[in-house]
């Protein structure tokens, strides 16, 4: 018999999200103990000299995954961000709420699978040109945008509770990223090159959503975005589409956070990154799939003086390797950049399926680099 999914609104998904928080309880290790920051510096400390390519105390360390049916409370969102933290003593956050989270208000019913797997379109709803006209605005401040900066409110609010300085970067979709979730990815390509004005007329909306957005995130409290975009892959855009389509919209977004956060990250999603058309967005990190979609991390020190998050291979190694591999994998990222101008990341989410053993090895990993 097939499987049969149920749609759901945001408001359905919002009072049934609260009630699914049992399931899949983050796991404790008793041997991650937050022992860096009374030798060193702080996770603050870290992290800025980190983007100024200067010396560390030791390899900066973030990681991030998601967390499937248990984020939609924002208190739920807030622990389980906070936890992870806590367990692997990150040097920041990477806050991420579930991917469509952006798109919900417009249109995009839920399909919950429930389990690891996270919800997905129940369908498209941007399917003729004509459609992308009928999006109105919205507040960064309403709708399913409130309940991910309430998450973040609740967060910052403990980080500050327990005096503690690891800053927080907000996950933030670009427009056209948006646009896709909202049509997928045929069909929005297909209207760039058949209708480009009314794909215009939507992103002109989604834009100016994100800038409210994005502006609301760092007013209240975040260090920077964690930018992401799914459409900066050569062989989807034309260098042109990109440009007239994506990037120029980005920068309408990167550009209202500008002098008023300092920690924001381009995450550029997928095989075939568009390096050329990336390295001048007004970002202080990149992070991108280094190891398994490439390019190495040392070919992209070589052509940009940002920090580089990246060198765990989070669908790859961590799942996959022994603790010695994933070891081995640290020490080779560290290499690559010369000791600065790293922070160790997943290229991408991590996967859920990583054992306890090599979350462990990456603690043990970047302690050790100390001494190196």
């Amino acid at each position: 018999m097939p499987e049969v999914y149920q749609a759901w609104s945001r408001r359905e998904f919002l009072s049934v999200g609260a009630t699914a928080t049992a399931a899949l309880a983050l796991g404790r290790s008793p041997g991650l103990a937050a022992g860096s920051r009374a030798a060193g510096m702080t996770h603050r400390e870290r992290i800025e000299r980190a983007l100024r390519l200067e010396e560390t105390d030791r390899l900066p360390f973030g990681f991030w995954w998601h967390f499937p049916n248990r984020d939609r409370a924002p208190r739920r969102l807030a622990e389980l961000a906070l936890e992870l933290q806590r367990r692997l003593d990150l040097d920041f956050i990477k806050l991420s709420p579930y991917g469509l989270y952006s798109v919900v208000d417009w249109g995009v019913p839920l399909e919950m699978n429930g389990g690891r797997r996270p919800p997905v379109q129940a369908r498209y709803p941007i399917t003729r040109p004509d459609d992308w006209r009928t999006l109105r605005t919205f507040r960064g401040d309403e709708g399913e945008y409130l309940v991910v900066l309430e998450a973040q409110r609740i967060a910052l609010g403990e980080l500050r509770e327990r005096n503690d300085d690891v800053p927080l970067a907000q996950t933030v979709f670009s427009p056209l990223t948006s646009c896709l979730k909202m049509a997928g990815r045929e069909t929005l390509l297909a209207h760039i090159r058949e209708a480009p004005d009314a794909v215009h007329a939507g992103l002109e909306v989604v834009t100016e959503t994100t800038r409210s957005f994005a502006a609301e995130v760092v007013a209240r409290g975040a260090d920077g975005l964690f930018f992401a975009t799914q459409t900066a892959n050569a062989g989807y855009l034309t260098n042109s589409e990109y440009a007239e389509f994506a990037k120029a919209y980005d920068r309408v977004v990167l550009e209202a956070v500008a002098g008023r956060s300092w920690f924001n990250i381009l995450h550029a999603h997928g095989e075939n990154v568009m390096v050329d058309q990336i390295l001048d967005y007004p970002v202080q990190a990149f992070n991108y799939h280094d190891r398994e979609a490439g390019p190495p991390l040392r070919e992209l020190r070589r052509r940009t003086d940002r920090c580089l998050i990246g060198g765990i291979g989070q669908n790859t190694t961590l799942v996959h390797g022994t603790p010695a591999e994933l070891d081995a994998q640290v020490k080779d990222a560290w290499a690559q950049v010369d000791q600065r101008g790293l922070i160790l990341g997943p290229g991408c989410v991590a996967s859920l399926d990583a054992p306890e053993a090599n979350l462990l090895q990456l603690r043990k990993s970047v302690e050790s680099t100390a001494s190196l």
